[in-house]
């Protein structure tokens, strides 16, 4: 039987997957809040993990606590997070992301970026990544409907690339992300690199995904290759 061929296309998450930024994106959510002297729970904090600014809304109810619609909820807490990074913070790259992305464009495979934080925040990450003129483009929690575990994010990618669904592999971490790239007919790779032990807030159920890895470092064509191919 022939070996499986490359995917066509190669179609990355953000937080979680390419940087450890999940706490952080928390954390902004929670120092909103914190202004308005509310606290967040532990589950409040984990549900950020995965879902894009259309679900969170819909989960944390910022409208009816805070009085904020979902634009001025994005604004708050991204402000937040600009505080973090004017302190400081830097945002970790998670082992082995810049070195896929490299492989990708030596293999003349388009890749691309769908994550459930805004155009402004991927903006953020960019800088750190360095690799953000190896990307063809990125979409944000603007460019689709719905969020993760809904498709919309990963057919919209695959539909500006004009590559089938199923020709192209999705890298995530979170069991939205997997159910969305599920949904949408592509293969997906897991990476538990920064995933939380079972029982721990914020723990992501992985297992459907295709292939789980510890780590995106040292993934090689083969590997790529193989994910095509499997059941």
């Amino acid at each position: 039987m022939a070996s499986a061929e490359l995917p066509s296309a190669l179609i990355l998450d953000l937080d979680g997957t390419l940087i450890d930024a999940e706490p952080v994106h928390a954390e902004g959510i929670a120092r909103l809040f914190a202004d308005h002297g509310i606290t967040l729970s532990d589950q409040e904090r984990a549900f950020v993990i995965g879902h894009a600014w259309q679900e969170i809304f819909a989960h944390m109810r910022p409208d009816e606590r805070l009085g904020l619609d979902l634009e001025g909820f994005k604004a708050g807490a991204i402000a937040a997070k600009e505080r973090m990074f004017a302190a400081g913070l830097e945002i970790p790259v998670n082992e082995g992301a810049r070195e896929l992305v490299a492989m990708a464009t030596d293999l003349a495979i388009p890749t691309v970026i769908v994550s459930g934080s805004s155009r402004r925040e991927i903006e953020h990450a960019l800088p750190h990544l360095g690799f953000g003129e190896r990307l063809r483009f990125y979409l944000g929690c603007e460019d689709y409907p719905r969020g993760k575990p809904a498709p919309d994010g990963f057919l919209a990618a695959a539909t500006r690339l004009a590559v089938p669904p199923a020709r192209c592999l999705v890298v995530e971490d979170s069991h939205a992300g997997i159910a969305a790239g599920l949904a949408a007919g592509m293969r997906v790779l897991a990476t538990s690199a920064c995933n939380p032990p079972p029982g721990s807030p914020g723990h992501q159920d992985q297992h459907l995904a295709h292939r789980i890895v510890s780590s995106l470092a040292g993934l090689g064509p083969d590997d790529l290759r193989a994910l095509m191919g499997a059941r």
